[in-house]
């Protein structure tokens, strides 16, 4: 990618100028070891750094090609897949769930004493999308909601 100031793509050089600071105070905070950005437009990238450690205990600062692990990409890949229906008009983010997966209709919310109630409102398409929806994690085994959850996998894919 070419490299340029962030005014020749309609962006502000004030913001971008902003990036290294906060990313710094991260790290002198202790929030993150390192950190590496990159933000791109149009093909063109208008700001890039390294801040803090690759390799703490080491002493190796971060480098512009420092490799990562990244967890959790399949979310930026399905929202832009659903983004994608919903600009076709086959799904819309305030729907309930349930319309799309039926085996969702009918889920209760635990209470603090165990008992289950009706949600407030259905889970929307929206609320999965930003991880509002109340749905649990399966590695929750040691939570009250670990057995329950395991119980409806197992009543979903039957």
């Amino acid at each position: 990618m070419d490299k340029g100031s962030g005014g020749s793509v309609g962006m502000s050089a004030g913001r971008l100028e902003r990036i290294g600071a906060a990313m710094q105070g991260y790290v002198d905070r202790g929030i993150y070891a390192g950190i590496n950005t990159v933000v791109a437009r149009r093909g063109v990238v208008v700001q890039q750094g390294q801040y803090g450690f690759r390799d703490k205990e080491a002493g190796l600062p971060m480098a512009a090609d420092t490799i990562f692990r990244l967890y959790s990409m399949t979310k930026p890949v399905v929202c832009t897949a659903l983004m994608t229906l919903v600009e076709e008009g086959r799904l819309r983010l305030f729907d309930p769930v349930a319309r799309y997966v039926p085996a969702l209709a009918g889920l209760t919310v635990l209470r603090p004493d165990g008992s289950r109630t009706a949600p407030a409102r259905p889970v929307m398409v929206r609320d999965l999308m930003t991880h509002t929806s109340g749905l649990s994690y399966h590695f929750l085994e040691e939570t009250p909601v670990g057995p329950m959850y395991a119980d409806s996998i197992v009543r979903l894919t039957w």
